[in-house]
């Protein structure tokens, strides 16, 4: 059990990632019919509040995993979630360079 709470940021990023992503598909199917504009809109919309919940209740359980053990293996898995987090923010800053 105690292999298992030291995945639970992990896991609760991949759980928070898949569910934003089923709901933008499902909001971006129902508003297809209003049009581009209308769509694009309400995606972004839906995006920002679920990125900010998602954001909100990530730091929440890492907050609460790291009070109860702050072991080795539990910093570990804390590197490779921030590095999981941080891979895809380089990959973007490579593509747009500054002048």
């Amino acid at each position: 059990m105690k292999a298992l709470r030291t995945f639970q940021p992990l896991v609760t990023l991949i759980g928070l990632v898949t569910l934003l992503i089923v709901l933008v598909t499902v909001v971006r199917a129902i508003s297809a019919r209003a049009g581009f504009l209308v769509e694009r809109q309400v995606v972004f919309l839906v995006w920002l509040a679920g990125l900010l919940i998602a954001g909100a209740v990530f730091a929440w359980v890492v907050r609460r995993s790291m009070r109860r053990e702050a072991s080795r293996s539990d910093l570990l898995l804390m590197t490779v979630t921030v590095l999981a987090l941080a891979s895809p923010l380089a990959l973007a800053f490579l593509q747009h360079p500054a002048p």
